[in-house]
Protein backbone atom coordinates (compact mmCIF):
# COMPACT_ATOMS: atom_id res chain seq x y z
CA UNK A 1 0.00 0.00 0.00
CA UNK A 2 2.76 2.26 1.02
CA UNK A 3 3.89 1.68 -2.30
CA UNK A 4 0.95 2.55 -3.94
CA UNK A 5 0.89 6.06 -2.15
CA UNK A 6 4.63 6.99 -3.84
CA UNK A 7 3.94 6.07 -7.32
CA UNK A 8 4.71 8.70 -9.40
CA UNK A 9 0.87 9.97 -10.36
CA UNK A 10 0.16 10.67 -7.00
CA UNK A 11 3.64 12.95 -6.39
CA UNK A 12 2.47 14.46 -9.61
CA UNK A 13 -0.66 15.27 -8.10
CA UNK A 14 0.42 16.78 -4.65
CA UNK A 15 2.92 18.92 -6.73
CA UNK A 16 0.07 20.30 -9.21
CA UNK A 17 -1.93 20.60 -5.87
CA UNK A 18 0.59 23.22 -4.39
CA UNK A 19 1.36 25.03 -7.52
CA UNK A 20 -2.20 25.57 -9.09
CA UNK A 21 -2.75 22.81 -11.33
CA UNK A 22 0.53 23.25 -13.30
CA UNK A 23 3.92 21.83 -13.59
CA UNK A 24 6.69 21.98 -15.67
CA UNK A 25 8.46 19.19 -17.28
CA UNK A 26 11.83 19.65 -15.12
CA UNK A 27 9.73 18.51 -11.98
CA UNK A 28 8.09 15.57 -13.47
CA UNK A 29 11.43 14.48 -14.51
CA UNK A 30 13.00 15.50 -10.96
CA UNK A 31 9.79 13.22 -10.18
CA UNK A 32 10.76 10.21 -11.79
CA UNK A 33 8.74 10.17 -15.20
CA UNK A 34 10.83 9.24 -18.13
CA UNK A 35 9.70 11.19 -20.90
CA UNK A 36 7.56 8.65 -22.72
CA UNK A 37 6.31 8.42 -19.55
CA UNK A 38 5.35 11.93 -19.73
CA UNK A 39 4.22 12.01 -23.79
CA UNK A 40 1.82 8.71 -22.63
CA UNK A 41 0.03 11.35 -19.95
CA UNK A 42 -0.31 13.81 -22.62
CA UNK A 43 -1.88 11.73 -25.06
CA UNK A 44 -4.56 10.66 -22.64
CA UNK A 45 -5.48 13.93 -22.24
CA UNK A 46 -3.74 13.86 -18.03
CA UNK A 47 -1.39 16.81 -19.19
CA UNK A 48 -2.46 19.66 -21.37
CA UNK A 49 0.17 21.79 -22.85
CA UNK A 50 0.16 25.36 -21.86
CA UNK A 51 3.69 26.54 -22.61
CA UNK A 52 6.65 24.71 -23.89
CA UNK A 53 7.60 22.30 -20.98
CA UNK A 54 4.70 23.22 -18.87
CA UNK A 55 1.60 20.96 -18.16
CA UNK A 56 -1.71 21.66 -16.84
CA UNK A 57 -2.52 18.32 -14.84
CA UNK A 58 -6.00 17.07 -15.59
CA UNK A 59 -7.62 19.45 -17.63
CA UNK A 60 -6.70 22.12 -19.54
CA UNK A 61 -9.02 25.32 -17.44
CA UNK A 62 -6.80 27.78 -16.20
CA UNK A 63 -7.76 30.63 -13.77
CA UNK A 64 -5.00 33.81 -13.00
CA UNK A 65 -3.15 31.71 -10.86
CA UNK A 66 -2.50 28.78 -12.93
CA UNK A 67 -1.84 31.46 -15.65
CA UNK A 68 0.75 33.28 -13.68
CA UNK A 69 2.56 30.26 -12.16
CA UNK A 70 2.67 28.20 -15.73
CA UNK A 71 4.70 31.51 -16.71
CA UNK A 72 7.01 31.65 -13.94
CA UNK A 73 7.70 27.86 -14.51
CA UNK A 74 8.08 28.05 -18.44
CA UNK A 75 11.43 30.06 -17.65
CA UNK A 76 13.17 28.13 -15.13
CA UNK A 77 13.73 27.61 -11.82
CA UNK A 78 15.12 30.74 -10.65
CA UNK A 79 12.27 32.56 -12.34
CA UNK A 80 10.24 34.86 -10.51
CA UNK A 81 6.91 36.81 -11.56
CA UNK A 82 7.57 41.27 -11.99
CA UNK A 83 6.65 44.39 -13.00
CA UNK A 84 3.34 44.55 -14.21
CA UNK A 85 2.21 41.30 -13.06
CA UNK A 86 3.77 41.14 -9.79
CA UNK A 87 2.15 44.31 -9.23
CA UNK A 88 -1.45 43.00 -10.02
CA UNK A 89 -0.40 40.30 -7.62
CA UNK A 90 0.55 42.47 -4.51
CA UNK A 91 -2.79 44.05 -5.56
CA UNK A 92 -0.78 47.24 -5.46
CA UNK A 93 -1.89 48.08 -9.29
CA UNK A 94 -5.15 46.30 -11.05
CA UNK A 95 -4.42 43.76 -13.70
CA UNK A 96 -3.42 44.75 -16.78
CA UNK A 97 -4.41 42.40 -19.86
CA UNK A 98 -1.11 41.33 -22.00
CA UNK A 99 1.63 39.44 -21.67
CA UNK A 100 3.00 37.86 -18.33
CA UNK A 101 5.94 39.91 -17.08
CA UNK A 102 8.98 37.65 -14.97
CA UNK A 103 12.32 37.60 -14.59
CA UNK A 104 14.84 34.80 -15.31
CA UNK A 105 18.66 34.03 -15.66
CA UNK A 106 18.46 33.18 -18.80
CA UNK A 107 16.71 34.21 -21.89
CA UNK A 108 13.37 32.25 -23.26
CA UNK A 109 10.94 32.90 -25.81
CA UNK A 110 7.43 31.97 -24.78
CA UNK A 111 3.84 32.99 -26.53
CA UNK A 112 2.57 35.55 -23.99
CA UNK A 113 5.57 36.01 -21.92
CA UNK A 114 7.31 38.98 -21.28
CA UNK A 115 10.72 38.35 -19.99
CA UNK A 116 14.04 40.24 -18.19
CA UNK A 117 17.02 38.83 -17.90
CA UNK A 118 18.26 39.49 -14.96
CA UNK A 119 22.35 38.15 -13.49
CA UNK A 120 20.92 37.45 -10.10
CA UNK A 121 18.61 38.76 -7.77
CA UNK A 122 19.38 39.60 -4.03
CA UNK A 123 17.69 36.95 -1.73
CA UNK A 124 15.58 39.79 0.11
CA UNK A 125 14.65 40.51 -3.56
CA UNK A 126 12.51 36.91 -3.66
CA UNK A 127 9.38 35.57 -1.85
CA UNK A 128 6.26 33.79 -2.68
CA UNK A 129 2.75 35.23 -2.76
CA UNK A 130 -0.15 32.80 -3.54
CA UNK A 131 2.21 29.99 -3.60
CA UNK A 132 3.88 32.07 -6.60
CA UNK A 133 7.61 32.70 -6.96
CA UNK A 134 7.35 36.71 -7.03
CA UNK A 135 9.74 39.84 -6.36
CA UNK A 136 9.27 41.59 -3.46
CA UNK A 137 7.47 44.46 -3.32
CA UNK A 138 10.49 46.89 -2.80
CA UNK A 139 11.96 45.26 -5.75
CA UNK A 140 8.04 45.41 -7.77
CA UNK A 141 8.23 48.99 -7.24
CA UNK A 142 11.54 49.43 -8.33
CA UNK A 143 11.16 47.27 -11.66
CA UNK A 144 7.72 49.19 -12.60
CA UNK A 145 10.22 52.34 -12.07
CA UNK A 146 11.92 51.63 -14.82
CA UNK A 147 8.94 50.86 -17.21
CA UNK A 148 5.72 52.66 -15.63
CA UNK A 149 5.38 56.57 -15.86
CA UNK A 150 5.75 58.49 -12.69
CA UNK A 151 1.92 58.74 -11.99
CA UNK A 152 1.16 55.19 -12.17
CA UNK A 153 4.55 54.82 -9.97
CA UNK A 154 2.82 57.08 -7.40
CA UNK A 155 -0.60 55.22 -7.40
CA UNK A 156 1.33 51.68 -6.93
CA UNK A 157 3.44 53.68 -4.24
CA UNK A 158 0.44 55.21 -2.74
CA UNK A 159 -1.28 51.80 -2.60
CA UNK A 160 1.20 49.71 -1.01
CA UNK A 161 1.65 52.06 2.09
CA UNK A 162 -2.09 51.56 1.98
CA UNK A 163 -1.89 48.33 2.33
CA UNK A 164 0.99 47.97 4.12
CA UNK A 165 3.42 46.92 2.12
CA UNK A 166 5.63 49.61 2.18
CA UNK A 167 8.44 48.92 4.14
CA UNK A 168 10.83 51.83 4.06
CA UNK A 169 13.56 50.26 5.49
CA UNK A 170 13.65 47.38 2.48
CA UNK A 171 13.32 50.39 0.17
CA UNK A 172 15.93 51.93 1.06
CA UNK A 173 18.38 48.94 1.22
CA UNK A 174 17.39 47.87 -2.37
CA UNK A 175 18.13 51.15 -3.47
CA UNK A 176 21.28 51.07 -2.10
CA UNK A 177 22.08 47.54 -3.75
CA UNK A 178 20.88 49.33 -6.74
CA UNK A 179 22.32 53.10 -6.92
CA UNK A 180 22.42 53.19 -10.68
CA UNK A 181 19.83 50.48 -11.98
CA UNK A 182 17.56 52.58 -14.18
CA UNK A 183 14.15 53.98 -12.44
CA UNK A 184 16.15 54.12 -9.13
CA UNK A 185 16.49 57.87 -9.16
CA UNK A 186 12.52 57.85 -10.46
CA UNK A 187 11.81 55.40 -7.26
CA UNK A 188 13.44 57.40 -5.01
CA UNK A 189 11.25 60.39 -5.55
CA UNK A 190 8.45 58.89 -5.55
CA UNK A 191 8.85 57.33 -2.41
CA UNK A 192 10.38 60.56 -0.26
CA UNK A 193 6.98 62.10 -1.76
CA UNK A 194 4.57 59.56 -0.74
CA UNK A 195 6.08 57.90 2.24
CA UNK A 196 4.65 60.02 5.28
CA UNK A 197 7.97 59.77 7.59
CA UNK A 198 10.19 61.18 4.97
CA UNK A 199 7.82 64.46 4.57
CA UNK A 200 8.73 68.11 5.93
CA UNK A 201 7.35 68.92 9.31
CA UNK A 202 5.05 72.05 9.13
CA UNK A 203 8.24 74.60 9.69
CA UNK A 204 10.47 72.69 7.14
CA UNK A 205 7.90 73.30 4.75
CA UNK A 206 7.69 77.84 5.89
CA UNK A 207 11.37 77.25 5.15
CA UNK A 208 10.92 76.21 1.98
CA UNK A 209 8.48 78.02 0.85
CA UNK A 210 9.97 81.33 1.91
CA UNK A 211 13.08 79.89 0.40
CA UNK A 212 10.81 79.56 -2.96
CA UNK A 213 9.48 82.26 -3.25
CA UNK A 214 13.49 84.54 -2.79
CA UNK A 215 14.62 81.51 -5.58
CA UNK A 216 12.02 82.72 -8.05
CA UNK A 217 11.80 86.83 -7.42
CA UNK A 218 8.16 86.45 -5.65
CA UNK A 219 7.46 89.01 -3.57
CA UNK A 220 8.16 87.83 0.41
CA UNK A 221 5.05 87.05 2.26
CA UNK A 222 4.24 87.57 5.86
CA UNK A 223 4.02 84.15 7.81
CA UNK A 224 1.44 82.90 10.12
CA UNK A 225 -0.36 86.04 10.05
CA UNK A 226 -3.79 86.83 11.39
CA UNK A 227 -6.55 87.27 8.30
CA UNK A 228 -10.04 88.67 9.60
CA UNK A 229 -9.30 86.80 12.51
CA UNK A 230 -7.96 83.86 11.43
CA UNK A 231 -4.52 82.71 11.46
CA UNK A 232 -2.57 81.60 8.13
CA UNK A 233 0.13 80.62 6.72
CA UNK A 234 1.61 82.63 4.10
CA UNK A 235 -0.16 86.12 3.19
CA UNK A 236 0.70 88.96 1.07
CA UNK A 237 -0.60 92.31 2.76
CA UNK A 238 -2.43 94.39 0.16
CA UNK A 239 -3.51 91.20 -1.94
CA UNK A 240 -6.28 88.56 -1.46
CA UNK A 241 -3.78 85.82 -1.91
CA UNK A 242 -3.54 83.54 0.91
CA UNK A 243 -1.19 80.18 1.47
CA UNK A 244 -1.49 77.19 3.27
CA UNK A 245 1.14 75.03 3.57
CA UNK A 246 -0.33 71.20 3.85
CA UNK A 247 2.04 68.34 5.37
CA UNK A 248 1.28 64.88 6.42
CA UNK A 249 1.64 65.35 10.21
CA UNK A 250 -0.82 68.64 10.74
CA UNK A 251 -2.95 67.12 8.40
CA UNK A 252 -3.69 63.87 8.77
CA UNK A 253 -6.97 63.26 10.66
CA UNK A 254 -10.87 63.86 9.09
CA UNK A 255 -11.76 66.72 12.08
CA UNK A 256 -8.29 68.46 10.50
CA UNK A 257 -9.49 67.91 7.01
CA UNK A 258 -12.92 69.33 7.54
CA UNK A 259 -11.21 71.83 9.68
CA UNK A 260 -9.26 73.48 6.83
CA UNK A 261 -12.22 73.48 4.36
CA UNK A 262 -14.17 75.32 6.68
CA UNK A 263 -11.70 78.17 7.28
CA UNK A 264 -11.08 78.39 3.26
CA UNK A 265 -14.62 78.82 2.74
CA UNK A 266 -15.34 81.33 5.46
CA UNK A 267 -11.95 82.95 3.36
CA UNK A 268 -13.36 82.95 0.23
CA UNK A 269 -16.15 84.25 1.44
CA UNK A 270 -14.24 87.48 2.52
CA UNK A 271 -12.77 87.93 -0.88
CA UNK A 272 -9.31 85.96 -0.59
CA UNK A 273 -8.06 83.34 -2.43
CA UNK A 274 -6.81 80.03 -1.06
CA UNK A 275 -4.10 78.34 -2.46
CA UNK A 276 -3.08 75.25 -0.36
CA UNK A 277 0.58 74.21 -1.63
CA UNK A 278 1.22 70.49 -0.37
CA UNK A 279 4.99 69.21 0.58
CA UNK A 280 5.10 66.64 -2.00
CA UNK A 281 4.14 69.69 -4.82
CA UNK A 282 6.75 72.20 -3.46
CA UNK A 283 8.97 68.99 -3.71
CA UNK A 284 8.74 67.66 -7.02
CA UNK A 285 7.95 70.55 -8.86
CA UNK A 286 9.09 73.96 -7.58
CA UNK A 287 8.64 75.31 -10.57
CA UNK A 288 4.74 74.86 -10.44
CA UNK A 289 4.63 76.13 -7.61
CA UNK A 290 5.80 79.57 -7.86
CA UNK A 291 3.98 80.50 -11.32
CA UNK A 292 1.14 79.51 -9.72
CA UNK A 293 1.62 81.75 -6.97
CA UNK A 294 3.18 84.61 -9.66
CA UNK A 295 -0.16 84.42 -11.73
CA UNK A 296 -2.26 84.77 -8.58
CA UNK A 297 -0.51 87.65 -6.97
CA UNK A 298 -0.51 89.35 -10.38
CA UNK A 299 -4.16 88.38 -11.66
CA UNK A 300 -6.51 91.50 -12.05
CA UNK A 301 -9.06 92.55 -9.00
Amino acid sequence: MREQLAAPDLKLADLAARQHGVVAYWQLIALGLRRSAIDRRARAGRLHRVHRGVYAVGHAALNAESRDMAAVLACGPSTLLSHWSAAARWEVLRPTRGAIWVVASKRCVHAGIHVQTVSGLHPHDRTKRDGIPITTVPRTLLDLSAVADERTLRRAVNQAERTGWLNRRAIHELLQRNPRRKGSKQLRSVITAVNPTTRRTRSDLEVAFMALCKAHHLPEPVANTEVIGIEVDMHWPGTTLIVELDCYEYHRTPQEFENDRRRDAHLKRNGYDVLRVTDVWLDSDPEDVAQTVRTLLTRPG
